[in-house]
């Protein structure tokens, strides 16, 4: 099924979850117009990503995916596992895309980012998103955008790349701003 093929409404019949409906979720939510997945999030929806405060409600969870879009616009998604039990599924992901616009105050540093995740996900009996449980490498991300150093850095290492990494970042952030305005 496309995103142009897709029910607009969740389904009124009995409602059995399949790996076709988390991926039709998943393409329209990750979508240009990523309005037309809201009707498949419940009102009570809840999405718990690590670090952050709860979002709470489809519309705040497709706002966050518009800033992440934003960030890294060629982010691609490599699905490795989908595993369906009842209405709860578990994914494991791989998100890759370039870094090329501010995430989550973190200045664009071009670089290809790869970030590998395990995500669970619950559904009312109408097919609709109740949570949504996110855990991921941050930590490898972070290092990968050269906010932390590379496993093994010892103290004075770690000392240095510091200095390094607050320079680069300021003149990442003054060149961003510089194009973008700001």
């Amino acid at each position: 099924m496309t995103i142009d093929e897709t029910v607009t409404e969740p389904a009124t019949t009995p409602f059995t979850l399949t790996r076709e409906h988390i991926l039709m979720v998943s393409d329209l939510s990750w979508s240009d117009d990523n309005s037309r997945a809201l009707p498949w999030y419940s009102q009570d929806y809840k999405c718990y990503l690590p670090g952050r405060p709860v979002l709470n409600g489809g519309q705040e969870f497709l706002d966050t995916l518009n800033l992440v879009k934003a960030a890294k616009p060629d982010v691609d998604i490599e699905w490795h596992d989908i595993l369906v039990d009842g209405n709860k599924a578990v994914l494991h992901v791989t998100f890759r895309g370039h870094h090329l616009g501010p995430l989550f105050g973190i200045p664009p540093t071009r670089r290809l980012l790869e970030i590998g995740e395990i995500i669970i996900e619950t559904y009312d009996d109408r097919g609709r998103m109740v949570e949504f449980r996110q855990e991921g490498d941050y930590a490898g991300m972070l290092t990968q955008m050269g906010i932390v150093p590379p496993p093994g850095t010892g103290p004075l290492g770690t000392i240095a790349h510091s200095v390094r990494t607050a320079v680069r970042l300021a003149a990442l952030d003054r060149a961003h701003r510089r194009v973008h305005g700001g």
